[in-house]
């Protein structure tokens, strides 16, 4: 990634943490969540996750991916939500009407309010996310198949680091 790309991945992360400041939840929970948020925004970056992820098996072009956070947002908001108390998030979905779409998000539930791990793969090049359009969506079986590689993927990153 380019530098100045590498600069706006740094600055949106920051601002995910600092978002998680102002939602209710427990200090317990609001730690859980920005390690959470860490692991997975780092992860982004790594192609062996990538390919983990998206693998030729499932039909993924990741050349087409030029920025880190780019096709992640199905598979690390359902793995966020997943790893954090799924009954506080909701797993929300703009369809293919927006003209960018589609696209997949989190709603925090208490605090109401939207937590995109991946809105920078947008707002990089200057697009807003539409969030009003989102509705709330569970993944079938197929489509849970690259989230739970991506979870696989995470756990054995850190695993490695933890060596």
């Amino acid at each position: 990634m380019r530098p100045e790309k590498e600069e706006f991945y740094r600055i949106a992360t920051s601002k995910l943490l600092r978002q998680l400041d102002g939602m209710k939840m427990t200090p317990e929970q609001r730690l859980q969540a920005k390690k959470l948020t860490l692991l997975i925004r780092n992860r982004f970056k790594d192609h062996d996750v990538k390919m983990a992820t998206f693998g030729p098996d499932l039909g993924y072009d990741i050349s087409a991916f030029t920025y880190d956070a780019d096709g992640f947002c199905k598979a690390s908001s359902f793995t966020f939500m997943t790893m954090m108390n799924p009954k506080n998030w909701q797993l929300m979905y703009i369809n293919e009407t927006w003209t960018y779409g589609p696209h997949h998000f989190l709603m925090h539930i208490p605090s109401k309010q939207v937590f995109d791990l991946m809105a920078d793969q947008y707002t990089n090049v200057g697009i807003s996310i539409p969030y009003e359009m989102g509705y709330s969506v569970t993944l079938n079986e197929q489509e849970s198949q690259s989230a739970r590689r991506f979870a696989a993927a995470l756990a054995i990153k850190n695993n490695k680091q933890n060596d």
